[in-house]
């Protein structure tokens, strides 16, 4: 019983284009036989284009198709960033599928076609039962990509190389390696980054041998194929080419083919040929083939079976439109001139670069041994014969700008741009010390810097300040930003890009009154937070500083008299204390201030850490002066009002006169000079009465001598006493 048992080029070839999809038939070879006996004639059909593949079929859903182009500094603000870069991914599916309605009419169409016909591989005139279609059988499948960097001449394709390293990547075919494309790093570039030029498509070599498959590429571009993808593709154009070769596993009917000629005309030609062709693949040595014949140098002669109807026809097909007779004489050819040579024999050869990957064969190199081959060529056999023929389908990938312009949102699905200083982004604070270290009044500055870990918990790193530490202090906290929803259990008001600041004072121990009585130093607490516990405050600024005036501090000074002191006799005191915006107290003990005559120049300061960051420099001061009496003369003092004064730097003390609003004066009496005056009264006048104190009323009569009444009276601050 007689089976089908594969396609056949004998008969031509039936293509078909329907809805926008090409597809070719072919009989099978026993169809005449198959309809004699009463079985269904069977067609084989393969796609003619192949097309870009989508989700839910060869018709629906969305292309399997994405283009995302990237760019990025690689700066500071980037983990493991490699300087800048930019460029593009691009992944992409093909496929030769029908939609089932398509094949169904163009199946439908081949049997209207041949209907009425006689023909031996095609007619249904005769046939009893409708015919059956299947996919053709398909033996390998090579595909490649072409490339979009620019070479020299010659179609690009992929060099697997025998080992893997930078020799290995794209070939031009026809080309020698020392001359392929190979380009050379950019002027500085670095191993991280990418040649504008890259092109490296993956996902070329051998295919599926269902000619309805699907086969995905995936390419890593540099910034210029990108660019150029990222345009055509938005264009309705492609920068792409997919080629895809099909050996088919087809039969000839039965048929006697003869092949004659000479090995050495053979081997010469191919020689001279290889002087000026650099690659054997299979298209060449084809092409040389076909010429030796033209020229004679080989003979050929295919007769069919002469029973078939047609059979000069059948006969010219099968020697024409096949590769029948090429690859019986390649397999002669590989046992004679094709063979590894012998260690003392030098040949013409071919550089292939070690091995040759392409869709359209292997290469080749001539080696011929006259002593060892015989010098005629002759074939001759009659059957059936089973070979591989080739079936190469290239087609573009264009369409793409249809579909954008067809759905707005299309764009969104199929293009992406992609900013690499996004992520991983380091989360970074600067930290500075800002504090006066000269007058020796703060000891060291702290600070702790917390993020929380994917479970909310806050892990802490923290620094110290101090005046030693030199010209630049600064202290930098890193960590990777996190995104929110990887952090269970956040913090509440947290955000990734804020971090929670503690800082501290660490005061030092205030110098004694009496050691420094120019200096005052006041502190409440000798360590001030100036961030609020438990967990600081959350800030997102990148420089953060410590600064010591930040932690409820006054500082006055230099504080100086706003009059000059004539002798030694004469002293000014100043009371001073911090006080509210109200200008009343806050409870802090005053602090007093002298001056003499010896010490007018000296000038003062005053210092208050409060450990309140809310405390303003609010004070107020009051003046005493005081003029010492003499043995004959007596003293004064007089005190001031309060004196409201804010802000922090230098303060010139306004001393009040005797006669001011407000001040309260007192005269001074020496206990010398009142017992002297005892003793100068006349003896018959009473005593004067004893006073209690040695402080007497300015208006008190001057119980002394007349005599002593007419000195010189005393002057201070301008004014006479």
């Amino acid at each position: 019983m007689v089976q089908a048992m594969g396609p056949t080029y004998a008969g031509g070839t039936q293509p078909i284009t329907k809805d926008g999809y090409d597809v070719l038939y072919l009989p099978d070879v026993n169809n005449r036989e198959l309809i004699a006996q009463g079985e269904a004639p069977v067609f084989y059909y393969i796609p003619n284009r192949i097309r870009m593949a989508r989700k839910e079929g060869p018709d629906k859903g969305d292309y399997l198709f994405n283009l995302v182009r990237f760019a990025g500094t690689g700066g500071e603000g980037v983990i493991g960033g490699g300087g800048d870069v930019a460029g593009g991914m691009m992944t992409f599916s093909v496929t030769g599928a029908l939609p089932e309605t398509t094949r169904r009419q163009a199946e439908g169409e081949i049997t209207a076609k041949f209907s009425e016909s006689t023909d031996v591989f095609w007619g249904l005139k005769s046939t009893r039962k409708p015919p059956m279609f299947r996919p053709a059988i398909i033996a390998q499948t090579t595909t490649s990509v072409s490339n979009m960097s620019p070479t020299e001449q010659g179609f690009p394709t992929l060099d697997p190389g025998e080992t893997r390293g930078p020799s290995r990547g794209f070939r031009t075919l026809g080309m020698p390696r020392t001359k392929a494309h190979t380009r050379d790093a950019e002027p500085g570039a670095t191993d991280s980054n990418l040649d504008p030029w890259y092109c490296m498509m993956q996902g070329q070599g051998s295919g599926s041998i269902d000619p309805t498959g699907t086969h995905a590429f995936s390419g890593l571009l540099g910034k210029y194929p990108a660019s150029i993808a990222w345009a055509a593709f938005h264009g309705g154009a492609s920068p792409l080419i997919v080629i895809q070769n099909f050996k088919l596993k087809v039969w000839s009917p039965v048929c006697t083919i003869k092949i004659d000629g000479n090995w050495d005309s053979v081997f010469q030609h191919f020689s001279a040929a290889a002087s000026g062709r650099y690659l054997w693949a299979k298209v060449d040595a084809q092409a040389e083939f076909n010429k030796m014949r033209k020229s004679g140098k080989i003979t050929v002669d295919v007769k069919v079976d002469t029973t078939l109807p047609g059979a000069g026809e059948i006969a010219k097909q099968m020697d024409e439109r096949s590769d029948l007779v090429f690859n019986k004489f390649m397999e002669m050819a590989q046992k004679t001139i094709f063979d590894q040579p012998a260690p003392q024999v030098e040949a013409a050869k071919a550089e292939s670069g070690n091995s040759f990957f392409s869709p359209w064969g292997v290469g080749l190199s001539l080696k011929y041994r006259r002593d060892e081959n015989h010098l005629d060529l002759h074939y001759e056999e009659t059957k059936q014969f089973a070979y591989l023929q080739d079936h190469t389908v290239a087609s573009s990938l264009a369409g793409m700008g249809d579909e954008i312009t067809a759905d707005a949102e299309a764009e969104r699905k199929y293009f992406m741009t992609v900013y690499l200083d996004d992520w991983p982004q380091r989360l970074a604070r600067v930290v500075r010390p800002v504090a006066s270290w000269d007058d020796k009044t703060v000891q060291f500055l702290s600070v702790q810097v917390g993020y929380p870990n994917t479970t909310g918990e806050l892990n802490w790193a923290g620094h110290s300040f101090t005046g030693s530490d030199g010209n630049d202090p600064t202290w930098k906290f890193q960590t990777a930003k996190k995104v929110a929803g990887d952090v269970s259990n956040a913090p509440d008001g947290w955000t990734p890009d804020l971090t929670y600041v503690k800082r501290k004072v660490h005061l030092a121990e205030p110098p004694s009154e009496t050691l420094d009585p120019f200096h005052r130093v006041q502190i409440e607490r000798n360590v001030i937070d100036l961030d609020p516990e438990p967990n600081g405050t959350l800030l997102n600024d990148t420089t953060l500083e410590v600064r010591a005036d930040n932690a409820g501090r006054i500082a006055v000074g230099p504080i100086g008299l706003g009059v000059m002191l004539e002798d030694k006799s004469q002293t000014v005191e100043v009371v001073i204390e911090a006080t509210d915006r109200d200008y009343e107290p806050l409870g802090m003990p005053p602090v007093r201030f002298r001056w003499g005559f010896d010490d007018l120049d000296a000038d003062r300061s005053w210092t208050v850490f409060s450990g309140d960051p809310e405390m303003l420099p609010y004070y107020r001061y009051k003046v005493t002066a005081t003029v010492k009496g003499t043995l004959f003369r007596k003293g004064q003092s007089w005190t001031g009002p309060w004196v409201t004064a804010n802000g922090n730097g230098p303060l010139i003390v306004d001393v009040p006169p005797p006669d001011g609003e407000g001040v309260v004066t007192r005269a001074l009496v020496d206990e010398r000079v009142r017992k002297l005056r005892e003793l100068a009264a006349p003896t018959e006048a009473p005593a004067a009465p004893e006073e209690a104190s040695e402080y007497l009323p300015e208006s008190a009569p001057d119980d002394g001598p007349a005599s002593r009444s007419t000195a010189a009276p005393t002057e201070f601050l301008s004014y006479t006493l």
